[in-house]
């Protein structure tokens, strides 16, 4: 007994199969994705015809758009192309002028002249400061003053401070406590710090009182010498200003003169450039616009049929059944065969 060989498949035919359906596939979208538009402006639309195809040697589908405008559209691109015509014509008319007028060097020999170098007398610089009303550093009335407020202060509380100190030690024995004693020592240093509080209070309500007595001595002085220099100030000052005045009317009169080589230099470049500037304005418009059609939702491309795929799975199937079929086979053979053996055994 012998189990029936399956026969190969054809893997080429299979693989041809399956490229010529992916070909139809991409005919297919490519048919999906050529719609004729339409719009108020023009349309678009879409021709093919069958071509021969040199390099697969097969006929294929060959496209063409067409781009076609609305009567009206193209009575308005019509006119604006032969408008463009006359004004490009009428601009190369202009290049000779143009060519001209730069062709030659820019002569600035008739033009204003700018303002020459100013003149000024001497101008009185600095001030001298000898013979002023002299100011002594503010340190000194500040000391001065914060002094006399703290002793002032002093003369009453520190006597007041000693009786204090002398009550509270009297106070402290009477009640059975003596120097070394812990509670004896506390009560005396916490009045001690009180105290010292105080004295350092004292000092620093004298030095904020002080500033301003130190302030106002120095203010007397600095006033002084300031009125004596803004009178020096202002003697030196009316000398400057006939210098100023006599200085600025130089300026003015040389600002002038350049303002009018400015312009004429201006207008000679102007000038230069005018037929220059009429070619581009000439030549300056906008055209006609092609219709542009609307966007739609493109067909997607759809998978061929995998027709290789699919023979390879069958040819499996069919080695897989034939393999069954052998082992079904085998067995029916090797049953017979021990059955033999019994037989003759008896």
């Amino acid at each position: 007994m012998g189990g029936k060989v399956a026969k190969p498949p054809d893997y080429a035919a299979a693989a041809d199969a399956q490229a010529q359906s992916s070909k139809n596939v991409t005919e297919q979208q490519t048919w999906a994705n050529r719609p004729d538009q339409f719009t108020p402006w023009g349309s678009q639309t879409w021709q093919n015809q069958q071509v021969y195809d040199p390099t697969t040697q097969q006929m294929i589908n060959r496209w063409s758009q067409n781009t076609e405008l609305t009567p009206e559209s193209k009575k308005q691109f019509d006119s604006q192309q032969r408008v463009a015509t006359d004004k490009s014509q009428l601009a190369e008319s202009l290049t000779g002028r143009m060519k001209n007028e730069y062709g030659q060097a820019v002569d600035f020999s008739d033009v204003q002249r700018g303002g020459g170098a100013l003149e000024g007398g001497s101008i009185q610089g600095n001030l001298s400061t000898e013979g002023l009303q002299g100011v002594d550093p503010s340190q000194r009335y500040y000391d001065k003053a914060g002094d006399a407020l703290y002793n002032k202060w002093a003369q009453r509380a520190l006597p007041a401070q000693q009786h204090e100190a002398e009550a509270l030690r009297t106070r402290l024995v009477n009640q059975g406590l003596n120097p070394g004693d812990e509670a004896y020592d506390a009560e005396i240093a916490k009045q001690r710090m009180a105290q010292g509080d105080a004295q350092q209070q004292a000092g620093f309500e004298a030095t904020g009182r002080s500033g301003a007595e130190a302030a106002r001595m120095y203010g007397m002085d600095t006033g002084t010498r300031a009125q004596q220099f803004g009178e020096r100030q202002a003697q030196g000052s009316f000398g400057n200003q006939a210098q100023a005045q006599d200085f600025g009317q130089q300026v003015t009169a040389g600002g002038y003169e350049t303002s009018q080589r400015q312009d004429q230099i201006a207008e000679i470049m102007q000038q230069r450039g005018f037929s220059l500037n009429e070619i581009n304005a000439i030549l300056n418009g906008q055209q006609v616009q092609m219709p542009s059609a609307p966007s739609f939702n493109t067909a997607q491309r759809a998978e061929g049929n995998q027709a290789l795929q699919a023979t390879k799975m069958q040819d499996e199937s069919n080695q897989a059944q034939a393999a069954a079929k052998m082992a079904v086979a085998q067995g029916v053979m090797s049953g017979a065969s021990g059955m033999a053996g019994g037989f003759m055994g008896v």
